[in-house]
């Protein structure tokens, strides 16, 4: 349980960090690290847009990382976030890799944070197995 728990609060807090990264009044510079040369149209409504769905993103994400916090006091009974958060990882890093092939992502971003969830997703399979071995689900 003990890895299991960890992994929940780890990945609790580093999704909390993300759903403050993607508010509104972080997003401006880091829209320029991450797709330097594109013209973001800052102040426009369609720059609005792109605030908009990216704080969309960060609660949801947020929503994810409070419900794993919440179940790190008791792994075994909350053991289904870690599938959600492996499913979570693998989306984003199908979409970092859309990002950095046709949506000007900087390689070297998109490149970080693939190997993020693959860090991501390696530790949740860790914790997923080690918590199925501890205490299996009843059939």
């Amino acid at each position: 349980m003990r890895r299991a728990r960890l992994f929940l609060i780890a990945i609790g807090v580093f999704y909390i960090i993300n759903l403050i990264g993607t508010l509104p009044f972080s997003t401006l510079g880091l829209f320029g690290t991450m797709y330097p040369g594109v013209e973001l149209h800052v102040g426009a409504p369609i720059f609005t847009l792109l605030q908009d769905a990216w704080a969309v993103i960060g609660l949801q994400l947020g929503a994810i990382g409070a419900v794993a916090l919440w179940g790190a006091r008791d792994p075994g009974r909350y053991r289904a976030v870690i599938p959600v958060v492996i499913a979570t990882e693998v989306v984003d890093g199908l979409w970092d890799f859309y990002s950095i092939v046709w949506s000007h992502e900087a390689l070297w971003f998109g490149l970080v944070t693939l190997v993020i969830h693959v860090l991501w997703i390696g530790w949740g399979l860790h914790a997923w197995r080690a918590i199925a071995l501890k205490s299996p689900m009843a059939p």
